[in-house]
């Protein structure tokens, strides 16, 4: 206490002190050489990028140089002949010891876990220095995450991630906890499960997943995914997520492939001796395998992104286009599905191109899709009209006829073998006629999920001759995710937080669809996004 007493003084009379340069004052006489330490490199994230940042390690300690400090922060530093380097930041003025861990903020004294180092003709500096001293107050904000080296200034998004991984019976189970929360998505790609948060980077701890069978190894991918290599017989994925509070609690469970079936004792010979036919005769035709019954279920699912490249759909007042807000809702959707469901997931397009109407359907046709499902923008002459909607398909212009005749039977082929076989041939306007019941159940499902989480139209269910949906063959609606022309509408559709809440509904929807379709007792229910 005596020796700080005797500091102290020296800091607060520093403005009246000779001051020189950093780099021309020599050292006082109490400060000692240190050999050279070695180096090792932050990450100084800002809203313009990132930017490596050069640290020094001595006696087990990390300095930051007086001239990286000043330059990263905009300072003026001065050396006083009373002990004491004088940095001026903005209206603050922070005085730090030469020879004690000590500093003075605006007449506060902090600790510091060591002196400043001096070397050659610089001064290095702790680097605890920045969060104690520098950051408190600060404006632009300045958050020093010790534990992945980086500095952030501003407000940007960087949520503090742990992970832990723990066996199952059947392969590896990895927990990560996000906080603060953030949208996430994860995907397989060539062996590697990718987990990709919405987010400017990531204070991560890996390591509690160590290395397992099937995690051969783990890291994060700058800005903000951890990828998991996978290793071992990896058969498929399963994700599901819980919040607490404002944490993410998202499991992965990793599961191995079965084993291969071990061979069966042969079974005696039962094939009946050759027969032989006689000349002239026509030998019977083989017995040909049993078809196998068709599986029911929601297996594959279409969505389609409306409009897109020439075609730009609506547009919103401050220039937002329909064709982009719908591509990011649907790629996200298919993201959300494939975690959570893990069943097959179509686009009708990836990216800014144009498909015709009919070709959408056609897709979904072709691609045996068990759902359809059209994303849209709405629009309106008068910018006070908001809400979502959600339409499925009315035949009332194809004429009385389509519904009777879209229940009629199809064609006798011929099958190989001999044989014929029933085959359905419905026509382009009536392949939506047969499921128009399932269609509108889909619709209520997804009004009912939505209707929990965003704002919807007075007139939330409605029928409409979409043509995109009339040549659907299969359970087929279409999701008007807002009005774009309203002002206020077209600033949610473009939040990421709000595309979140559609993409959540949705998803339920589909879990609820899937579940009853499939005579699943009790549908799952899904954390809802409290935001």
């Amino acid at each position: 206490m005596t020796r700080l007493r005797r500091w102290l003084p020296g800091l607060l009379i520093a403005s009246a002190t000779l001051l020189v340069t950093v780099a021309g004052a020599q050292p006082p006489s109490t400060a000692t050489a240190q050999p050279a330490p070695a180096r090792r490199v932050w990450t100084v994230l800002t809203s313009a990028g990132s930017q490596p940042l050069p640290i020094s390690v001595a006696n087990g300690r990390e300095y930051i140089s007086a001239a990286d400090l000043s330059g990263l922060f905009g300072l003026v530093l001065r050396e006083d002949r009373a002990g004491g380097l004088v940095i001026t930041m903005g209206t603050r003025t922070v005085v730090v010891s030469l020879t004690q861990g000590l500093a003075s903020v605006e007449g506060r004294v902090v600790s510091l876990p060591a002196p400043p180092i001096r070397q050659g003709a610089a001064w290095l500096l702790p680097i605890e220095l920045i969060e104690r001293a520098l950051a408190p107050g600060s404006n632009p904000r300045i958050d020093v995450r010790r534990r992945s080296s980086l500095i952030v200034m501003g407000s940007l998004s960087v949520p503090a991630v742990t992970a832990r991984a723990e066996p199952l019976p059947n392969g590896t189970r990895v927990t990560f906890v996000i906080a603060p929360a953030v949208p996430q998505t994860v995907v397989n790609e060539n062996g590697r499960l990718l987990i990709r948060l919405a987010a400017d980077a990531l204070d991560a701890d890996l390591g509690d997943i160590g290395a397992s069978p099937l995690v051969a190894s783990s890291r994060v991918v700058p800005p903000s995914t951890v990828e998991l290599t996978l290793g071992g017989p990896f058969a498929s994925y399963r994700a599901a997520e819980q919040r607490e509070g404002t944490e993410l609690r998202l499991t992965v469970d990793i599961l191995n492939a079965p084993p291969p079936a071990a061979p069966g004792p042969t079974a005696p010979s039962t094939t009946a001796p050759p027969t032989t036919t006689a000349p002239g005769a026509v030998a019977p035709a083989p017995e040909m395998p049993p078809l196998l019954p068709e599986s029911t279920g929601v297996r594959t699912i279409v969505i389609d992104p409306g409009h897109g490249g020439t075609e730009t759909g609506a547009r919103g007042p401050s220039g937002t286009l329909e064709k982009n807000v719908v591509l990011s809702i649907a790629r996200q959707l298919r993201a959300a599905i494939e975690t959570r469901l893990g069943i097959r997931v179509l686009l009708t397009r990836g990216g800014d191109e144009t498909v015709a109407l009919d070709a959408r359907a056609a897709f979904a046709n072709n691609n045996k899709a068990d759902l359809f499902i059209s994303i849209h923008a709405n629009a309106s002459v008068r910018s006070s009209v908001t809400g979502a909607e959600v339409f499925y398909v009315t035949l009332g212009e194809y004429g009385t006829a389509v519904r009777s005749n879209a229940a009629e039977p199809g064609a006798l082929l011929p099958t190989l073998g001999g044989g014929e076989r029933a085959v359905d041939l419905i026509l382009w306007e009536m392949a939506q006629a047969q499921h128009l019941n399932e269609s509108a159940r889909l619709a209520q499902t997804i009004e009912g999920e939505m209707r929990a989480r965003v704002p919807m139209s007075p007139r939330a269910i409605q029928q409409a001759p979409f043509r995109v949906l009339v040549g659907a063959n299969m359970p087929a609606v279409l999701v008007e995710t807002g009005f774009i022309t309203n002002p206020a509408e077209e600033k949610r559709l473009n939040a990421p937080d709000y595309q979140s809440q559609l993409v959540n509904a949705l998803l339920a929807a589909v879990v609820r669809f899937k579940a009853s379709t499939e005579g699943v007792g009790g549908a799952p229910t899904l954390q809802q996004d409290p935001r």
